[in-house]
């Protein structure tokens, strides 16, 4: 995992924090997953993870290096990176091989479980306004 942009704590939305996380609009990073597109079944791919600004909400777009224009935007990270996993398991199935795992913590796939990323945008500004533990 990458982490290309911390971005910008909306403090002032709550739907943007939640007592668990909070999900700065601009946060960017990238990660490697298995591609759904590629005509080899084990190659990987660079994935796009952003948090968007979805007006009153948040909005989490997943984008495959490998074809951008087939991005997963979703309500939660675990959505969008759900979306990803099916394709996935589909593009597995065409070669003739069993699905992988489904379940997803979509924070965790966009490192925002991880403490170290958590310490990171809790010293933002902004952040000490939104109540996380």
């Amino acid at each position: 995992l990458t982490i290309l942009s911390l971005g910008k704590v909306r403090s002032d939305r709550e739907s943007f924090h939640t007592d668990k996380y909070i999900w700065p609009v601009g946060y960017t990073c990238k990660r490697q997953y298995a591609s759904f597109v590629s005509n080899e079944v084990d190659k990987k791919c660079d994935y796009l993870c952003e948090v968007i600004d979805g007006g009153g909400k948040p909005l989490f777009r997943v984008t495959p290096s490998d074809a951008p224009h087939l991005a997963e935007v979703a309500s939660s990270a675990s959505g969008a990176w759900s979306s990803v996993m099916k394709r996935v398991n589909s593009h597995r199935q065409s070669f003739g091989l069993a699905e992988s795992k489904t379940a997803v913590s979509g924070p965790e796939y966009f490192g925002l479980s991880f403490p170290q990323v958590k310490r990171l945008i809790q010293d933002l500004p902004g952040a000490s306004d939104c109540a996380v533990k």
